[in-house]
């Protein structure tokens, strides 16, 4: 075996690379074939597959190791879990965070996996050369720092890292862990709905953002190499196929750094291109970045294959959806749903679903009503992605990831994304499993937002 290859960097697809020393395997973030996010998302680079994978970890004949970010499909790609422990000879141990709810951990462990579950800030050793930190970020996400031979690879993923002062926050978290960060592996388009379509500026402004949280992590973190990832897809189905028009290419990206001056070690890869860590460089990547741009500019050059269409619901699965909804968000939050309406904190949503020219307002207190097919809605969507949206514990945050919606407003997406709060301090382990904590959660944001209307108020005053 090649001395090299015993601290090797491989990428894989998307957001799946593994490492690999003489004795150990670790992969992170498989998810390398077939659509996700409700039909929303595909890989730009469908080379992969979850058989393949399989095969070439079991190839190495070295100790596994999986780790996942957090729950999204691209992440956390079931079927692959599924193919995994049927076709996988040897022992294959996960990693995950620790959380309230441990549904990750509980489904591993039910598919016949060891599970690891890592404490905040606490290194887990896979062998005497490599170990992995993993850092809890903000809805469910995580970063993480792998250390292999002596060279540090720092993970940000999808972590939304867009500010310095988060940036030196994470920086500070791993500062007694390493000394530099060899390896910068980050997020670079953006991942989730970005105005109607005919809001272009929108997805230029979202763009662009993007590429100034990249300047912001290679001025705090200053790595020796970075490396954009986690991104290649395309929007890929007829609801939401126009998201594509101002993403973020790698090439765009590429002249961007250069033009910019903001940095030099900027590196893309392509499956099956590797990183040897301690020897390679941004200098002696160079060439291999380039064929890699080359390589996702002509697969970006060719339309994407757009996804079918689910077949309509009808009008009575429509409004059973969301009214088995509404009861069991009430239930889990004890009736806090419908307090937060009569105080006005959450307001009925108000949905369009022109596929069965439908009309709904969905109501907390009230329940399901038909409205006449002229009512002004919040949001827009077709039957199958509503009853997808109500009857999922993941369901909002994969309608606004996978942007198969449109808005009525300016205001829209905010009420949206309010009425759903609910949904999603139950997809995150609150309710009456978890009482206090979840009293805590509240009232710690509840003070937040007195926090935010204070400094508002003091600011206007000050003027």
């Amino acid at each position: 075996m090649n001395p090299m290859s015993h601290n090797l960097l491989t990428f894989v697809n998307h957001a799946c690379f593994h490492i690999a020393n003489e004795h150990t395997v670790l992969l992170a973030d498989p998810w390398v074939e077939g659509a996700v996010f409700n039909n929303g998302w595909s890989l730009l680079d469908s080379g992969t597959s979850n058989a393949a994978l399989i095969a070439e970890l079991a190839a190495l004949k070295r100790n596994t190791f999986i780790w996942f970010s957090h729950e999204h499909p691209d992440h956390f790609s079931v079927p692959f879990i599924k193919r995994l422990k049927r076709g996988f000879p040897g022992k294959v141990t996960m990693l995950f965070q620790q959380t309230k709810d441990k549904r990750v951990v509980n489904f591993l462990r039910g598919n016949g996996f060891d599970v690891i579950e890592c404490q905040p800030g606490i290194p887990v050793a896979l062998d005497g050369e490599m170990r992995i930190t993993v850092f809890p970020h903000a809805d469910g996400d995580a970063y993480c720092l792998i250390s292999s031979g002596g060279c540090h690879v720092l993970n940000i993923n999808d972590c939304a890292l867009t500010s310095a002062a988060q940036c030196e926050l994470v920086k500070a978290s791993i500062a007694l862990l390493c000394e530099r960060v060899d390896v910068l592996m980050t997020q670079f388009g953006y991942a989730n709905w970005v105005g109607n379509p005919f809001q272009a500026e929108l997805r230029c402004a979202a763009a662009a953002e993007k590429l100034h949280r990249i300047k912001l992590q290679i001025a705090a973190f200053a790595p020796r190499i970075t490396v954009p990832f986690a991104s290649f897809v395309s929007f890929s189905h007829i609801d939401n196929c126009y998201m594509n028009d101002h993403q973020n290419t790698p090439q765009r990206l590429a002249q961007w750094a250069r033009l910019s001056r903001a940095t030099d070690s900027l590196r893309f890869m392509q499956p099956r291109d590797t990183i040897a860590l301690g020897v390679d460089t941004a200098e002696s990547l160079a060439w291999a970045s380039d064929a890699a741009v080359e390589h996702w500019e002509r697969l970006l050059s060719v339309p994407c294959a757009l996804l079918p269409s689910e077949p309509p619901a009808t009008p009575a699965q429509v409004r059973a959806a969301a009214e088995k909804y509404r009861k069991a968000a009430n239930a889990n939050l004890l009736g806090l749903p419908c307090l937060l309406e009569l105080v006005g904190l959450i307001q009925p949503l108000t949905i369009r679903i022109p596929d069965i020219a439908l009309t709904i307002r969905v109501s907390y207190l009230r329940g399901c009503t038909q409205l006449h097919d002229d009512q002004l809605a919040d949001i827009s969507m077709t039957s199958p992605s509503e009853v997808f949206l109500f009857a999922n514990e993941y369901g909002f945050n994969t309608t606004h990831v996978n942007a198969r919606f449109r808005v009525g407003d300016s205001g829209a997406l905010q009420r949206f994304s309010r009425f759903f709060m609910p949904q999603n301090l139950g997809r995150q382990g609150y309710g009456v499993q978890h009482p206090l904590a979840t009293v805590r959660y509240l009232l710690g944001s509840l003070m937040a937002r007195l926090g935010r209307r204070l400094a508002a108020m003091q600011r206007r005053l000050a003027k």
